[in-house]
């Protein structure tokens, strides 16, 4: 049981000790580069560390997509992907989502960190779908944007 517990602990240990923080990129240096100093308080690069660890755990992040249609019923499912279909058959080269939330079925398009940068996209979609609007995503895939 110890044997096991102390391997553990190395091996993990070993794992943090072999992540690279944005600071140790910085101060690396590298055949051909200049070297960077850096004279700061050490509690300036332990709060940054903390900041990264704390953000790599969450599964997206606050941003904007326009949804295309919402739907409850018996036939939403075959009308979420009549929505999806048409969309991207318009635009071929924008991301599309199909979700679930219990009871609705929805579209959603886009990815958009700001309110004001899905704007054009929505413009475009009102005369395909008249009823399409700007909606607050909170679980947007960070690789998304």
């Amino acid at each position: 049981m110890r044997a096991s517990l102390l391997l553990l602990v190395s091996l993990t240990s070993i794992n943090v000790n072999g992540q690279s923080s944005p600071f140790e990129k910085v101060k690396s240096r590298s055949l051909g580069e200049g070297q960077i100093f850096i004279k700061q308080s050490p509690d300036v690069e332990r709060a940054m560390n903390d900041y990264v660890v704390s953000n790599s755990r969450l599964a997206g992040v606050e941003g904007y997509r326009i949804q295309l249609y919402s739907g409850t019923g018996n036939n939403s499912k075959q009308e979420a992907q009549e929505a999806r279909s048409k969309f991207l058959s318009l635009f071929p080269h924008e991301k599309v989502f199909v979700e679930y939330s219990a009871p609705f079925m929805r579209v959603r398009a886009g990815s958009f960190r700001h309110k004001h940068e899905a704007l054009p996209l929505l413009k475009k979609l009102k005369a395909s779908f008249p009823s399409s609007y700007i909606v607050r995503d909170s679980s947007i895939p960070f690789r998304e944007f």
